[in-house]
């Protein structure tokens, strides 16, 4: 084997592979059993907006956003092209990633919007009950 063929296939590949695919598998608490998206989360104007990077995809064949028991969670899946690439870095597949909502998040007042690669989900936050509160409790 020839220094140019090594060079050009790794045994192993850079680090910084590995610690991208790491961080992606289902984000670096690793409970996700799929792929993880990339995502940005702030609170704006009394809202929680949550920003997916996920380019390439049609949002409506290619992505689902819902919600269930205050969490947020973006399902996408990435089609492979009928063309045989000679060497790709793009991954394909099924991409999943669970947002748990803070507390006053609104969960009949999100909007979703797909622009330039980036989904945007926005959850309207509502008041916090702050006051403490006792419960009584019964005698049985």
């Amino acid at each position: 084997m020839t220094t140019e063929s090594a060079r050009k296939h790794p045994i192993f590949p850079p680090f910084t592979d590995w610690v991208d695919a790491f961080a992606l598998m289902g984000g670096w608490d690793g409970k996700s059993p799929l792929p993880g998206i990339r995502v940005e989360e702030v609170v704006e104007d009394d809202a929680f907006v949550v920003h997916a990077e996920l380019p390439g995809l049609d949002p409506e064949r290619d992505i689902d956003v819902m919600i269930e028991h205050g969490v947020l969670r973006i399902h996408a899946e990435r089609h492979r092209d009928k063309r045989e690439p000679h060497r790709t870095e793009f991954r394909y597949g099924a991409l999943a990633r669970d947002i748990r909502l803070p507390q006053g998040a609104r969960d009949d007042a999100i909007t979703a919007a797909y622009e330039d690669g980036v989904l945007t989900v926005r959850v309207e936050l509502g008041p916090v009950g702050t006051k403490l509160r006792h419960i009584p409790i019964e005698r049985r």
